[in-house]
């Protein structure tokens, strides 16, 4: 066999085979009309023998006239004048794939890339001028040296960004990163191997060749084992992987992108303490014991995010250690530990999270609310209806952006959107929207559909890239969250204590189901509506509504009490600093746990029993005449639409029985209109009549005694 070159899975002759032959032709892309795309091969060897390319002549290809027509910048060319012929091919070949699978644009290769290439040739003919190939490069090493070098050219390799969020941070140059992310791409391109024997994965590969799904809207598109420094344990965590994933149970792509930052530190770990180990035949409680001591001390003095939750750290390492510890043994892989999993790792190892308060839900207050839509026109206009369709019907970002064409459906008149939710598997699921999102919706169906063809949007996608890196994917979610973090900042979009408020997506998916509860909607529906999977977290959100009423309640109860005295007038009876807590505690759990709705009011009397007489209700007349004293009105705002509805009911009744004649029914509406204008007047302006108010006093007395008594 030829020789190999040094880090490619291939022969050399098939290696320079395959560089050669791919400069030697190349595909056209023509689309016609119906957005069809038709596909063709020319056996050209123009990029193979230039090592100048020339815009003009590039531009000829039917792929890149619109590019072409709209390039107004003075260079013409990009060079590849590099001494040595073979890496000049290397180059040419990765520039060539991204230029025609649209990595690139044609723009960004001749004005920003050619000066890179420029200087990478230069570097290379002066420090390599006898190297082979690119591959054969130290790149850890050789990347170094071209920092210093650039450095030395007067060249930037560091550079200050400011993040919304975090400040001020320092990063690399795209021209420091140029080598690396060339020799990388090199790399990719000449392993043909199939990707699981590979050290690295591309999700859109496994997609394409064994149905693995994935989030589009996400960037990540990469696993990479290659940091596992013990070639067995990778061998063993890629078969584990590969067993996962096509499986396609609990074990996402990107439950996969968490495992592969945890278990490969684990691993080399162990590697760290026990070198000689190529399996964890023998690994005991007292390497787990190590282990657990190097994750605490890490998650106590590494993690950097501001929000970062040490707790959460160790409990998340060790549930995805345990997992595939425990599934090494039940997999029966030649590595997996003899001692039981349940021996090694037991559940007080695992921090006790402390509880979340359900005040804890991270919604979006009305005050940043109230902002960010006064400004809204001022966000980038793709983000605009994302977020439109987030705050309208709750979904996912990750669903948003996943919305495709066939997405609005009418049923009975009622528009609603269709869709997959990816999280809890649902199929199919609808949900209700107004007119005026799904007037929005088919606008950007429309624009879509106008734009689109089987190249640039085959999955049909509303939220769509139709060029670039990310041709024919969504919105990436990062884009989105930091437009809207940058209008907040832009605008001073600030919470109640005057800090600039910073907007995480999923705040608007708990916004949603909050208002929603607010609105009046059952736990059932909200949940159904969400498609939890469980209704746990649905009564997270129920249990803050519960919340927001009591303060409301108190707001209410605390403008003042009123009460019906002997003769059924209304009389107030105690101002706000007459109101002990013990009291308003009382009022607010016979309100909500025994009061009965009814049309005048709040029926009380539901405490020891329903009211004989509600099926009426004489509720105003029950007490000899006089309304009846476990009545309570104002405790809602639905009690002043209520005798609004009756004043104008009763007095269209008086008015037709006047013109029957029937003074008796005449007397005893007028009567009831009465009572119902008293009592209006009283509660329309968020005061509350609470029947007998000194009722209220002595049971809770009597509750007091009750409990010293039996204390």
């Amino acid at each position: 066999m030829d020789k190999i070159i040094a880090k490619s899975a291939i022969p050399k002759s098939e290696y320079w085979d395959l560089i050669t032959s791919t400069l030697s032709s190349y595909e056209v892309k023509e689309i016609d009309n119906h957005g069809s795309v038709k596909r063709r091969l020319v056996e050209d060897d123009y990029f193979l023998v230039n090592d100048a390319w020339n815009i003009d002549m590039i531009g000829q290809i039917p792929n890149f006239h619109d590019a072409y027509n709209r390039y107004t910048w003075a260079r013409k060319d990009v060079k590849f004048s590099i001494e040595n012929h073979t890496i000049g091919l290397e180059l040419k070949f990765v520039f060539y794939n991204k230029l025609f699978n649209d990595e690139l644009s044609l723009a960004s290769l001749i004005v920003a890339y050619a000066p890179h290439i420029n200087k990478l040739v230069s570097f290379l003919n002066e420090k390599y001028p006898y190297l082979h190939s690119l591959l054969e490069l130290d790149i850890e090493s050789a990347e170094k040296q071209w920092a210093w070098w650039l450095n030395n050219k007067g060249v930037k390799t560091l550079i200050t960004k400011k993040h919304v969020q975090y400040g001020e941070y320092e990063t690399k140059t795209p021209i420091a990163n140029f080598l690396r992310n060339t020799y990388e791409k090199l790399c990719n391109l000449t392993d043909t191997r199939e990707e699981w024997e590979k050290d690295k994965w591309d999700v859109r590969i496994l997609n394409a060749y064994y149905g693995v799904e994935y989030n589009a809207s996400k960037i990540v598109y990469y696993i990479d084992f290659s940091s596992i420094q013990n070639i067995s344990f990778r061998a063993c965590l890629k078969k584990y992987f590969k067993t996962r994933l096509l499986g396609g149970k609990n074990f996402s792509w990107g439950t996969a992108s968490k495992y592969i930052i945890i278990v490969p530190k684990f691993l080399n770990f162990i590697s760290e303490i026990e070198p000689q180990w190529n399996d964890l035949n023998k690994l005991t409680r007292e390497h787990i014991e190590k282990y657990l001591e190097y994750l605490h001390h890490y998650a106590k003095n590494s993690l950097k995010r501001k929000d970062s939750n040490p707790k959460q750290y160790v409990r998340a390492n060790l549930k995805c250690v345990y997992a595939f510890l425990k599934d090494s043994q039940r997999l029966e892989y030649n590595i997996a530990p003899e001692k039981s999993t349940s021996k090694l790792l037991y559940s007080e190892d695992y921090p006790k999270l402390d509880k979340k308060s359900d005040d804890d839900i991270d919604y979006i207050p009305d005050h940043v609310l109230e902002q960010l839509f006064e400004n809204l026109n001022d966000l980038h206009p793709d983000v605009q209806p994302v977020i439109w369709v987030m705050f309208k019907s709750g979904l996912r970002i990750s669903d948003a952006l996943g919305l495709t064409w066939d997405c609005l459906i009418r049923l009975n008149g009622k528009y609603s959107i269709e869709t997959d939710i990816e999280k809890t598997y649902v199929k199919g699921h609808k949900i209700p929207i107004d007119d005026q999102l799904a007037n929005m919706i088919a606008v950007l169906i429309h624009k879509s559909k106008e734009l689109s063809n089987e190249d640039n949007n085959p999955d049909k996608y509303i939220f769509v890239r139709y060029k670039g890196l990310r041709k024919g994917k969504p919105f990436s979610q990062r884009w989105v969250q930091e437009r809207l973090n940058e209008l907040a900042h832009k605008k001073n979009i600030t919470d109640e204590m005057g800090n600039i408020f910073h907007f995480k997506l999923h705040q608007f998916r708990h916004t949603y189901a909050v208002k929603m509860l607010n609105g009046g909607a059952d736990i059932l529906t909200v949940q159904e509506l969400l498609a939890h999977a469980s209704p746990e977290m649905t009564m997270r959100y129920a249990r803050l509504l519960d919340d927001t009423k009591r303060k409301a309640f108190e707001k209410v109860v605390k403008q003042g009490v009123f009460s019906f005295d002997l003769n059924g007038d209304i009389h107030q009876v105690s101002e706000k600093e007459d109101i002990p807590e013990d009291i308003l505690d009382m009022m607010w759990k016979d309100e909500k746990l025994n009061a009965l709705d009814n049309p005048y009011g709040t029926c009380r009397a539901r405490v020891n029993g329903n009211c004989p007489l509600a099926a009426e209700p004489p509720c105003l007349t029950a007490n000899d005449g006089k309304p009846c004293f476990d009545l309570a009105v104002g405790m809602t705002s639905f009690d002043v639409k209520k005798y609004e509805l009756l004043m104008e009911t009763t007095t269209k009744w008086i008015e037709t029985s006047k013109e029957y004649g029937r003074e008796d029914m005449v007397k005893a509406n007028e009567k009831n209109l009465e009572r119902y204008q008293s009592i209006y007047e009283t509660i329309k302006g968020g005061n509350v009549i609470f029947g007998k108010f000194e009722r209220v006093k002595k049971q809770l007395e009597r509750k007091q005694k009750k409990g010293v008594k039996h204390g």
